[in-house]
């Protein structure tokens, strides 16, 4: 309980955006196996990037909540606010890095002509394109508490 106490808001989001990250991740790999039109469909950068900004979010989690002093309280809360920065940029990066591999194949789901709509626009191949939309959302949503979090302090102000 006393853990608890010790938090403050910007440790609480980074943990927030680091859960969405990994959430991030899971409906990415959701997508590719299930069948539909991405299905298969592997975008190395949209695994690569989420989770470089897990890894650099649990970094700054820990290094921020380090009991330390002095010199060394101040250069913790700057190695926790660049890796703070840095994820949600992964994050970003991830979703444009998908959009742009996805981008096509909703072209073609969704803006096809009248005749080609009825063959294209099946359950499987709508549900995929929904995943793949869910994906750039939690992606977008992880960047923004991200970049929300880096404006708060990892460290409760001692008087």
């Amino acid at each position: 309980m006393s853990l608890l106490k010790k938090q403050t808001a910007g440790s609480l989001m980074t943990l927030l955006a680091l859960l969405l990250a990994v959430a991030a991740l899971i409906v990415y790999n959701v997508n590719i196996a299930g069948e539909g039109y991405f299905q298969n469909a592997a975008v190395r950068a949209a695994v690569t990037y989420p989770v470089i900004a897990i890894v650099l979010l649990a970094l700054a989690l820990v290094v921020g909540l380090l009991p330390v002093s002095g010199i060394a309280a101040a250069v913790t809360e700057l190695l926790s606010g660049v890796m703070r920065i840095a994820a949600p940029a992964c994050c970003v990066a991830a979703a444009m890095f998908l959009i742009d591999a996805r981008g096509e194949g909703f072209a073609f789901i969704y803006f096809s002509n009248e005749e080609v709509l009825q063959e294209v626009q099946t359950a499987a191949n709508l549900s995929s394109a929904h995943g793949a939309i869910a994906n750039v959302a939690v992606l977008a949503a992880a960047a923004l508490v991200g970049i929300i979090a880096a404006f708060f302090g990892m460290r409760k102000k001692t008087a």
